[in-house]
């Protein structure tokens, strides 16, 4: 058994497709505040751990983070603060590849309440992966300003 601690900040994230300004980011130490500024109901909003489209590995800067280690499972265990005083939603994507593509792509439906929520999701280790990847997309809802701090991120192989 092996565990990773991931540091949010030294970590590539951004809003999928054409809302690029959709969001606002702060970065400070071993946490990343996030605000959605989505324009649009329909609007898809993506935070991404790592960089390249979801269809491939992330690049070479990344790939030591990335890599997978030997095991059965993967646990994914965080928390995600949730400014202000409603719920939000939010779907979980984490992502396994070979060399070149994507292997598989689960997806967990999360439901935040307002201050800190811990997250821990396991998900089957594929027999070809080396590499992993996760995203958050933002459940729009209302159009306000959301905001939400994505904490220390712990990956666990057994």
């Amino acid at each position: 058994m092996s565990t990773k601690r991931i540091r949010p900040a030294i970590y590539h994230y951004y809003p999928r497709g054409p809302h690029k300004n959709h969001m606002s980011m702060r970065e400070e130490e071993y946490k990343t505040e996030v605000t959605f500024l989505p324009q649009s109901l329909k609007d898809s909003i993506y935070v991404q751990l790592f960089d390249l489209k979801f269809e491939i590995p992330p690049s070479k800067i990344f790939l030591a983070d990335a890599k997978m280690d030997q095991g059965e499972e993967m646990e994914v265990n965080t928390s995600v603060y949730v400014e202000g005083d409603r719920a939000i939603r939010l779907e979980l994507y984490v992502m396994q590849y070979s060399d070149e593509e994507r292997l598989s792509n689960k997806r967990f439906m999360l439901t935040l309440n307002p201050g800190v929520n811990p997250v821990v999701e396991v998900v089957k280790q594929m027999e070809d992966a080396k590499y992993f990847k996760m995203s958050y997309k933002y459940i729009v809802e209302t159009l306000e300003p959301t905001t939400v701090r994505f904490d220390d991120l712990y990956v666990t192989f057994r």
